[in-house]
């Protein structure tokens, strides 16, 4: 506007127009998003003595869409992943769905060939659910049943590790 009108007009219509921009509905939006972004990492009432715990390993129970992809999200944070199956078929299937995955990626551009071999260098697929033991997480992906879900948990609840320090940790659970 100050190149289109006399200078002082100009900028007279700029402020009005950025007030006016200032106030409407993608403002509004782009604010909300600031803060819920920021009020996204904290749970109210957490003591101050709460600590993240480490995770240097994950373990994922079910290689199935939804394992496969929590696998993936872990492996391209490079975190190591033992994946566990209850077949040989369904771990194969779900092993070789996240290799396809990771080299379309590439193939688009979007990876290196070294970032796919990094990433599924991680990845550690077995029938042995003991292979969880030495995880510092596990997350649970099996098909909604909760007989079997039951079932994983009691398993889990023999083979965990146990928390390492007597500092309280932020522990999350699905219900």
């Amino acid at each position: 506007m100050a190149c289109e009108k006399p200078f002082a007009q100009g900028v007279v219509e700029e402020r009005r127009l950025f007030v006016e921009l200032m106030s409407g509905p993608q403002a509004k939006a782009q604010q909300y998003f600031f803060f819920a972004e920021r009020k996204a990492g904290k749970i109210d009432g957490l003591p101050d003595e709460v600590v993240p715990r480490p995770i240097q390993k994950v373990g994922v129970i079910g290689a199935g869409t939804m394992g496969g992809g929590i696998s993936m999200n872990f492996l391209s944070a490079g975190r190591p992943v033992t994946i566990v199956e209850m077949s040989q078929e369904a771990l194969d299937r779900g092993t070789g769905t996240i290799r396809k995955n990771y080299e379309a990626s590439a193939a688009k551009g979007k990876l290196t060939s070294e970032q796919v071999s990094n990433a599924t260098g991680l990845l550690t697929p077995t029938l042995d659910f003991d292979a969880l033991g030495d995880c510092d997480l596990v997350i649970e992906a099996v098909y909604e049943n909760m007989d079997v879900k039951k079932q994983v948990f009691g398993r889990l609840d023999s083979i965990a590790k146990p928390a390492r320090s007597s500092r309280p940790h932020l522990v999350l659970s699905r219900r």
